[in-house]
């Protein structure tokens, strides 16, 4: 006699959508922050990250190819902005690429379009070879990336949601032979979605990224805030969704909590070891930046620099009254819509507690990416 089919399993076979995402992600995964409405109190979105470079080209290369990162216009001629979604990396190009033979050898083996900042035809045709990527010449790709001195590092690491994973992993393999490492180094089970998140290092070794597939039922709010692709394309990065940042002292963390929520009137969530502020650009879109403890962190002198849009023009015109004289505060007016801090504060001594600059900015700056819900 044949076993008659409960509720249950026809539940299971022809969910809800609620219970699709249940079923999908997992009862703790569904938990996870990122999947949760922002808090009451949010800032609006992580505006841009501007860390500093050696060499443009190899820039171009990783962030724009590696990627798949539009570029997007800058009124300075030594930066490098590529847009993440709503959030940029933005890059200060240190030094000249005065050598003949660094930006002509790039462009031959790859199909680099110098001037317009992508693949040329010959370029997308290539596929990765994983058996044959070393470059013919190490000294030629060490002269290419410049002076590593000059590579700014961010003490954390980015994480990146993406449509298909297997994007980056072909791309960054196909450009290896361009380096003198390996941009892919290690994988990792993916939250949400895809067969694999990947860990990929910068060419100077610096900076690192998780990137792994966005949730499935996200990627509509995530590209709806993101810059528009030309007719017949799309972006495969989504969303910078964290930006972590790790911390040496373990007291630096109340410090950090109370200063983001009593100075710049935003919504955090403290634990002994870590402290989270809260971003949301769109509705469904959950974007944070984590400060973490970490004893063998080494300390860091000159991190870069955030900037983040503050979610109404109340909560700016709050946030600029409060830090108005504060250490290392400069602005002018609530009226000029941004202001700028040197480090993060501990708001009962004054002294630095984490020497990361930030740009602070009223949603109705002229740069703002995403206009706010009411």
């Amino acid at each position: 006699m044949g076993q008659v089919l409960s509720f249950d399993c026809f539940d299971w076979l022809m969910p809800s959508a609620e219970k699709a995402r249940t079923i999908y992600y997992g009862n703790a995964k569904e938990k996870a922050v990122h999947l949760q409405p922002a808090p009451p109190g949010s800032l609006l979105v992580i505006g841009h990250i501007t860390l500093e470079v050696p060499r443009a080209t190899p820039t171009q290369i990783f962030y724009g190819y590696g990627f798949g990162l539009p570029r997007a216009a800058s009124k300075y001629r030594n930066e490098l902005r590529f847009s993440a979604g709503p959030t940029q990396l933005r890059f200060h190009v240190m030094s000249e690429e005065t050598d003949d033979k660094v930006k002509p050898s790039v462009e031959s083996d790859i199909g680099l379009d110098g001037e317009k900042g992508y693949l040329t035809l010959r370029g997308n045709l290539k596929r990765p070879d994983p058996f044959f990527s070393e470059g013919e010449d190490p000294q030629d790709n060490e002269e290419r990336l410049g002076d590593y001195t000059q590579a700014q590092q961010w003490p954390g690491n980015f994480s990146l949601w993406v449509d298909d994973v297997r994007c980056p992993y072909d791309t960054f393999s196909s450009v290896r032979r361009q380096f003198t490492r390996d941009l892919t180094v290690d994988t990792f089970e993916p939250h949400f979605a895809g067969e694999q998140g990947l860990e990929i290092r910068d060419p100077w070794a610096k900076n690192r990224f998780s990137v792994e597939e966005a949730p499935p039922h996200l990627s509509d709010a995530l590209r709806s805030c993101g810059p528009k692709p030309a007719l017949g394309q799309t972006f495969n990065t989504l969303a910078v969704i964290n930006v972590q940042y790790v911390v040496k002292a373990a007291t630096a963390i109340a410090a950090i909590s109370k200063f983001y929520s009593t100075y710049l009137q935003a919504a955090t969530d403290e634990t002994p070891s870590s402290c989270t502020v809260h971003f949301s650009p769109v509705k469904d879109f959950h974007q944070t930046l984590t400060f973490v403890h970490d004893e063998a962190q080494p300390p860091s002198s000159g991190p870069g620099v955030i900037c983040m849009y503050t979610r109404t023009e109340e909560q700016f015109s709050k946030a600029f009254k409060a830090c108005s004289g504060k250490p290392g505060f400069s602005g002018t007016s609530v009226a000029h819509g941004e202001f700028k801090l040197g480090f993060c504060f501990d708001p009962a001594s004054g002294q630095a507690v984490a020497p990361l600059k930030h740009v602070i900015r009223s949603p109705t700056h002229p740069e703002c990416p995403v206009q706010p819900l009411e």
